[in-house]
């Protein structure tokens, strides 16, 4: 078994940590923050970039994907006398565990026959929302943002209970029609542009087969779950991003409050971020 040492102890190190395959087992994290240094994360024991080599490692993983950021580790390495395998960060972009989840439950839906509309609550870009709208091609996607970054009102809670450090307008380097362009199946697309729930008002009818939130905040999620949980069909799946992520603790609190008074469980996903997806069952006879 190779063993390998993760350079960066925070999320993505976390998932790297999960993703390592049965040829391969993590020795320590090495991180630069020295207040890390004598803890754990996942089990595992975080000591600095240094004393990291003392494991002779036989590789190296770079747990972030920034590509300055890397190539500063990558710098660091260097200086400190490491001349062995450096796993490249490039694969953790390439291969993502999110996309291949939404892709296989998109096709027990399609092969169940679910009926309903797909949506996306926190679109940003539109990178995840131009996936669902390939796998569902044939479905209507909603997709609501305030394409303007998150708002005053969501952020002062986030502050107040210490979810986390999301600023006013965070994430507002977007528009609707850079979304709309990336669309394969623009046709099938209905933009609700504003601050949700505001924006689902009449929405209220539909029914939903498949539905990504990925809010980032606390408010948000809250509000998103019970609204399309009572609109999913049997057979239907809600997958919410960063539920496990150590960015926005705001989701797991919202998720967790849910699932405990509806009596459901979070399946986690191990992708970079934290992944959760809760399905409704099927209903007795249905196939």
């Amino acid at each position: 078994m190779k063993t390998v040492a993760l350079f960066g102890a925070g999320q993505i190190g976390a998932m790297v940590s999960r993703l390592l395959g049965t040829g391969y087992g993590a020795c320590c994290f090495a991180d630069n923050s020295e207040e890390k240094w004598g803890g754990e994360l996942a089990g595992i024991p975080i000591v600095s970039p240094r004393d990291a080599l003392l494991f002779d490692p036989d590789a190296v993983c770079i747990c972030v994907l920034d590509d300055e950021r890397a190539a500063q580790m990558r710098s660091q390495l260097d200086a400190l006398g490491y001349d062995g395998e450096i796993l490249s960060p490039a694969l953790l972009k390439t291969f993502d565990a999110r996309s291949a989840q939404m892709r296989l439950i998109a096709e027990q839906i399609n092969a169940l026959a679910v009926p309903g509309d797909v949506a996306e609550l926190g679109v940003f870009r539109g990178d995840f929302a131009v996936q669902i709208n390939a796998a569902f091609s044939d479905r209507t996607i909603h997709l609501f943002d305030t394409f303007e970054g998150f708002c005053a009102a969501d952020v002062d809670i986030e502050r107040q209970n210490g979810y986390s450090a999301a600023r006013v307008g965070d994430f507002s380097e977007t528009a609707k029609d850079i979304v709309d362009k990336k669309l394969l199946y623009r046709e099938r697309a209905v933009f609700h542009k504003g601050f949700f729930p505001a924006t689902f008002r009449g929405c209220e009818k539909l029914r939903f087969a498949f539905v990504s939130i990925d809010a980032d905040l606390y408010a948000p999620t809250a509000a998103a779950l019970p609204l399309f949980w009572e609109r999913l069909s049997p057979g239907g799946a809600l997958m919410i991003h960063d539920v496990y992520s150590t960015q926005f603790g705001g989701v797991r609190h919202a998720v967790d409050e849910f699932c405990a008074e509806n009596d459901l469980l979070p399946m986690p996903v191990c992708d970079l971020h934290g992944s959760a997806v809760i399905r409704k069952p099927l209903k007795n006879g249905q196939k």
